[in-house]
C-alpha cells in the first residue's frame, strides 16, 4: 500500500509564490539589461543624452518576453525616469499583445497640460524603484488605464553609470496568478488567502475573498507566512476576517 502524500505546508506554498516572482523578476531583468545597453551604446556614440527614439530599439527585447510568458503579462516595457532624455521629459516603451499576439504601443497621455496626463511619477511601482532602488511590486488595483482588471505592477530600477534611468516593469492580471497558484493553494489542508502589506487580498481559495477585498489581521507582522523578496503574505483563512 502507498501512503497518501502529505499535504503541503504553507511555508511551501509560500515558496510557490516566490518563485512566481523570480520568473516574472527574470523576464524584467532581460528587459532591464536591454534599456541600459541601449543608453550605453547611444551615450558612447553620440556622448550626449539619448533621445526617445533610441528606445525603439527595445520593442524587439519586450515583445520576446511577452511572447515567452504569454498570458502571464497584459503589458510589459520600461518608463522613464523624468528629464533624462534629450528629447522628451517623459516617455514609456510600453507594449501589450492583442489579438492574434500582435503587438501593440501603449501611447498614454504624457502631456501634464491635459486633463487625461498619466503622471507615472507619483505611482508606487515607479518611486518605490526609484528612490529606495530595489524591485517592487504594487496592487492588486484595478488598471483603469489599459484593461478594467485587477492586475499587480512589478517594476526593477534600471541604473547606468549610478545613474536612475527609469524601471522596467510589467502589468500582471490576478487573473493570471489565480490559474498558476489556486490549484496548488487548494491542496493545502487550510483555505488560504494571499494579501498584500496593507492586508488587501490578491487571492484566495474562498471565493468570498475577491481580489482587492481588505482583511483584518492578514498581511501585518506575524500575519502569515512572508513571501521572500515581496511585501506579500500567505495566511490561512481563518486569521482573516473581510469587510
Amino acid at each position: 500500500m502507498t501512503d497518501n502524500p502529505r499535504p503541503p505546508t504553507v511555508e511551501s506554498l509560500a515558496s510557490v509564490v516566490a518563485e512566481l516572482a523570480e520568473q516574472i523578476y527574470s523576464s524584467l531583468a532581460t528587459i532591464g539589461a536591454a534599456l541600459t545597453g541601449v543608453w550605453e551604446e547611444a551615450t558612447g556614440r553620440r556622448r550626449s543624452a539619448p533621445r526617445s527614439t533610441d528606445l525603439a530599439a527595445l520593442r524587439e527585447p519586450i515583445v520576446d518576453e511577452l511572447e515567452q510568458v504569454g498570458d502571464l503579462f497584459d503589458g510589459a516595457g520600461v518608463v522613464i525616469a523624468d528629464g533624462v532624455l534629450a528629447d522628451r521629459p517623459r516617455f514609456l516603451e510600453w507594449w501589450q499583445m492583442r489579438q492574434e499576439h500582435r503587438p501593440h504601443r501603449l501611447d498614454p497621455e504624457l502631456n501634464p497640460q491635459s486633463e487625461y496626463f498619466y503622471d507615472y511619477t507619483q505611482m508606487d511601482w515607479y518611486v518605490v524603484p526609484r528612490d529606495e532602488r530595489h524591485r517592487w511590486v504594487h496592487g492588486p488595483y484595478i488598471d483603469f488605464a489599459c484593461t478594467d482588471q485587477y492586475v499587480c505592477t512589478f517594476a526593477v530600477p534600471v541604473t547606468a553609470a549610478g545613474q536612475f534611468l527609469g524601471i522596467a516593469g510589467a502589468d500582471v492580471p490576478v487573473g493570471a496568478m489565480q490559474e498558476i497558484l489556486l490549484p496548488r493553494f487548494r491542496t493545502s489542508v487550510s483555505p488560504l488567502v494571499l494579501v498584500n502589506d496593507e492586508g488587501r487580498v490578491i487571492l484566495a481559495t474562498d471565493p468570498g475573498l475577491p481580489p482587492g477585498s481588505k482583511t483584518r489581521g492578514a498581511g501585518r507582522i506575524g500575519g502569515g507566512v512572508p513571501i521572500d523578496t515581496l511585501p506579500w503574505s500567505l495566511c490561512r483563512l481563518e486569521d482573516t476576517a473581510p469587510h
